[in-house]
């Protein structure tokens, strides 16, 4: 399998959220694609098997799990796509991933292993507000109080495939993470996967999983702070969002977000690097049912 390491939300090769994409004639086993994500040591790792024309199914892991739908994996492998099979400044891509289908546009950067990508995440769903009187204990583990959170704004869940419980706030972002071995449970009692949190006034968000591991940069939970904002008045459709993410683990991102007038879709943008490329020569033999 053909292997590529690339930089997604960079501002250059060796920053933003790095991710490993494979590029395969059919799919390994589901343990299989688990072991190589772990090999590879990035957060994510996502595989692709070419449909038609610019046209792929994609699976997407972390080193814990097979996800439905993730960001920056998409991104990444828009750009890899691009470079590899695409002769031309500006590319379209198609993705059918587990959970949703989901369009790139991605334009290249002159002279430059650098690509812009624009996701389209489609419409952002509002799951609900949380009651008051359960923000602490949904707050508490993750090492806040009621005084930290951001006057005006509510704990709410929202998702654009992935659901995060959404928590802004004022104050303590550098002291925040999962301090909590069951926190997973507690959110999956509201609806939520993933927990993001963010400074309002910042535009600087966190999300980590739940062994506490930080992500650098998170295009699942872009979409949904975007729609979120948008939905309690912080910013107008068609106004571009920038959110910050991975000052705290070295690896300062830019998520640019918009949420289109027309149509009500999310809109998340952000350059990838293409940083290196390779062979994998590991264990990579078919899975005996097609994805």
């Amino acid at each position: 399998m053909q292997y590529y390491h690339v930089d997604v939300f960079s501002k250059g090769p060796l920053t933003g959220n790095g991710l490993t994409v494979l590029v395969c004639s059919q799919f390994p086993t589901p343990e299989t694609m688990l072991r190589i994500t772990r090999e590879m040591k990035q957060y994510e790792t996502i595989f692709l098997k070419h449909l038609q024309d610019c046209e792929y199914r994609a699976r997407i892991f972390t080193k814990d799990e097979e996800l439905d739908f993730a960001g920056h994996p998409v991104l990444g492998a828009a750009a890899v796509i691009h470079r590899a099979h695409v002769g031309k400044e500006n590319a379209e891509i198609l993705f059918h991933l587990n959970g949703k289908d989901v369009s790139v546009a991605s334009s290249a950067i002159d002279g430059k292993h650098e690509y812009t990508c624009r996701m389209n995440q489609g419409a952002a769903t509002m799951l609900g507000h949380i009651p008051v009187s359960d923000y602490p204990k949904l707050i508490e583990p993750l090492g806040l109080n009621v005084d930290n959170l951001a006057p005006g704004y509510p704990l709410q869940v929202v998702t654009t495939g992935l659901p995060y419980l959404i928590v802004p706030i004022r104050s303590g972002l550098g002291n925040t993470g999962i301090f909590s071995s069951d926190y997973e449970s507690a959110l999956a009692a509201y609806g939520a996967k993933f927990v993001y949190v963010f400074a309002v006034d910042a535009m600087e968000g966190r999300t980590w999983d739940f062994s506490g591991l930080e992500d650098v940069a998170t295009g699942s939970a872009a979409g949904p702070v975007g729609a979120y904002l948008c939905e309690h008045g912080a910013y107008r459709e068609g106004e571009e969002i920038i959110l910050h993410q991975g000052r705290f683990v070295g690896r300062p991102s830019e998520l640019r977000i918009l949420k289109e007038r027309e149509t009500g879709n999310m809109i998340v943008s952000g350059n990838v690097s293409i940083v290196a490329e390779g062979t994998f020569f590991g264990d990579t033999s078919p899975s005996e049912v097609s994805a």
